[in-house]
């Protein structure tokens, strides 16, 4: 659940709580971004359209002006997709979570869709430094011939090279439907050394998550079908949740490079069955 942060001092037990909202609309023919609040240390680039993309959408990147998320942060996240508007939201890079220094870092993403929307979040990992602690929370109200696509990552690293392990990554993830029926709840809190004695070999871990008025099986065959045959350095494996209108897709890979390569596979194989048509790079 990759984010920005904002700039209170690690560890000194008085967290400063900071929202931010955008709200993507369709408006002649095309997705704008109708509102926005981005208080510091929020910061986005201008919408920008890419040949191909369906429908006018909208493709808009989450910046941070403080350089990663600190203990006693205390994020808060709105994003609205009006009905009928298609975005596709990423961050411009990884997001690092530093040592929290006793502190707790934590972070609430809130993703509205409203009817026949198409929303696209995806941000890249998050990266956990020595001594992170970090508890988030992302939650995604889908109304009806919604469709959404978002996925959450993250991986750890010791930036001074003694494998000391973060501290505590606790996760939850929620997505319900427009009359509040829970249609997947997916939680997790591990420790930085239990995440390293379970998967020492693969330790970037990420999960794609596809909801709405799908064709589940059609989405999870194109992702299957798309992917490279496993070995030592990457693990995945695709479920189609039909009754539900869900698929869920989980990776483990290697190191970032191998993991950001074989989830791009995966989004171009959705997105193809989704719209019709594979979506072009972005760049970083």
């Amino acid at each position: 659940m990759n984010m920005l942060a904002t700039s209170t001092r690690a560890g000194s037990g008085s967290s400063r709580k900071v929202a931010a909202h955008l709200t993507f609309a369709k408006a002649r023919g095309r997705t704008i971004l109708a509102a926005q609040k981005t208080p510091h240390p929020f910061h986005i680039t201008r919408p920008f359209y890419v040949a191909g993309d369906p429908d006018g959408m909208a493709t808009l990147y989450l910046q941070s002006s403080s350089g990663g998320l600190y203990g006693d942060d205390d994020l808060d996240l709105r994003l609205q997709v009006k009905p009928g508007a298609y975005a596709h939201v990423t961050t411009q890079a990884s997001t690092i979570v530093h040592p929290a220094r006793g502190g707790q870092t934590r972070q609430r993403i809130h993703l509205t869709l409203g009817p026949d929307s198409y929303l696209e979040y995806l941000p890249d990992p998050s990266i956990l430094f020595a001594g992170a602690n970090l508890n988030a929370e992302l939650t995604a109200d889908i109304g009806n011939g919604a469709r959404l696509m978002l996925c959450d990552s993250a991986l750890a690293h010791d930036p001074g090279g003694q494998a000391l392990p973060f501290g505590l990554f606790s996760n939850t993830i929620q997505v319900l439907s427009e009359d509040g029926r829970k249609i997947l709840v997916d939680r997790s809190v591990v420790s930085g050394a239990d995440w390293v004695r379970r998967t020492p070999r693969l330790p970037v871990h990420g999960l794609m998550i596809i909801a709405g008025a799908i064709d589940a099986r059609q989405i999870a065959d194109a992702i299957d079908n798309s992917l490279p045959a496993q070995d030592a350095k990457s693990y995945s494996a695709v479920c189609a949740l039909p009754d539900k209108g869900l698929v869920t897709f989980r990776l483990l890979a290697a190191d970032g490079a191998i993991f950001t390569c074989v989830m791009e596979t995966a989004w171009r194989a959705a997105r193809q069955a989704l719209v019709g048509a594979a979506p072009m790079s972005r760049r970083k």
